[in-house]
């Protein structure tokens, strides 16, 4: 008798404890977190070699704090800037591998992988804002993007963002087409920028831009071209003295993703990496915009002189080397399709 009533007491023990188990019932503010839909987790990592404290880093790291927010803590992004873990260059292939989640940077994905489509990125070509905007959503660039995801593993998300025109700083006055004849000019691995400025007259020496302080400084280039912001980050007015606003490229940048990882995503995560690309893409636009006269002023404050530079005769030999480049390059495009997708009259 007593072993029965011992039995029966450790039964009613187990039906009380898996009833206050089951009693799962959240408060009302406090909603189960499977019912999110963000059950699993990711780490990723973004490589940029934009410099900090500028406005796309700023950026990059508040696009991973809404990643990690809209995903209810599921998705946490690392940020190298500075180019601490990659250039730009292999960042790029390294995203094409797989071996990188995220990287920041301009049009290089086009440019590396489908070489045809270069022109996005000739000096002197696309001149304003506006035509770049329009020739990156237009049909003859969407195929470019689409190639590049089936392809080459590379999807833009969150479309471009406007980081400024690129400009030119040297040791040399420069104010016409004379002046850069024979120049070396630091220049990026962008095979057109770089047909470009040597049809121009410059001599291109191709450097990572960890190397353009110290080449400036030794007297292994003479100039560089970039945005004002880039001018400033590396600190340039401290080896350059002379400034020319040639807007020669409007520029863009972009987040570049490893499009496996993004269709392997659930459904709930792609909209959250969609929507705080877009996000974060819209801000950087509007601050870089907003410092873009802050910097030039920085690089004149710090004793930089600003020459007048007549760029007639940069556009006349650039419209040379463009007619080279669409015979050799470019060969299933012609200017003028080109124009038109970028809305140019």
């Amino acid at each position: 008798m007593m072993t029965i009533a011992m039995i029966a007491a450790m039964l009613t023990g187990c039906g009380s404890s898996q009833s206050n188990a089951g009693d799962t019932t959240p408060s009302a503010d406090t909603p189960p977190a499977e019912e999110s839909g963000f059950d699993q987790e990711y780490t990723w990592d973004l490589s940029t070699t934009y410099a900090t404290g500028t406005p796309i880093v700023d950026g990059l790291y508040h696009f991973a704090e809404l990643l990690n927010e809209y995903s209810d803590g599921t998705i946490t992004l690392n940020v190298f800037p500075d180019g601490t873990l990659y250039n730009e260059a292999d960042a790029i292939m390294a995203v094409k591998s797989g071996e990188l989640d995220f990287t920041d940077s301009g049009t290089i994905a086009i440019t590396t992988h489908l070489p045809q489509y270069g022109f996005i990125s000739a000096p002197f070509m696309v001149t304003t804002y506006d035509q770049i905007m329009t020739l990156w959503n237009s049909d003859l660039i969407q195929a470019a993007r689409t190639e590049l995801e089936e392809n080459y593993n590379t999807r833009n998300v969150g479309g471009l963002a406007y980081r400024g025109f690129r400009n030119m700083s040297s040791n040399v006055a420069i104010s016409n087409v004379d002046d850069i004849q024979g120049i070396l000019l630091r220049m990026n691995t962008n095979v057109v920028m770089n047909s470009v400025f040597n049809a121009i007259g410059a001599v291109c020496v191709p450097l990572s831009l960890n190397e353009l302080y110290t080449s400036l400084q030794t007297g292994a280039v003479q100039s560089s071209e970039g945005p004002w912001e880039q001018m400033v980050s590396y600190n340039l007015h401290e080896v350059q003295d002379y400034i020319m606003e040639t807007k020669h490229i409007v520029e863009a940048s972009c987040i570049w993703m490893s499009n496996s990882l993004y269709e392997s995503l659930p459904e709930n995560y792609q909209e959250v990496v969609d929507r705080a690309a877009k996000e974060i893409n819209d801000e950087i636009e509007k601050n870089c915009m907003a410092a873009e006269e802050a910097y030039k002023q920085t690089l004149i404050d710090n004793g930089c002189e600003v020459v007048e530079c007549d760029i007639s005769g940069f556009i006349t030999k650039s419209e040379v080397a463009w007619e080279q480049l669409f015979q050799d390059t470019w060969a299933g495009f012609t200017l003028e399709q080109v124009r038109e997708a970028a809305g140019i009259q």
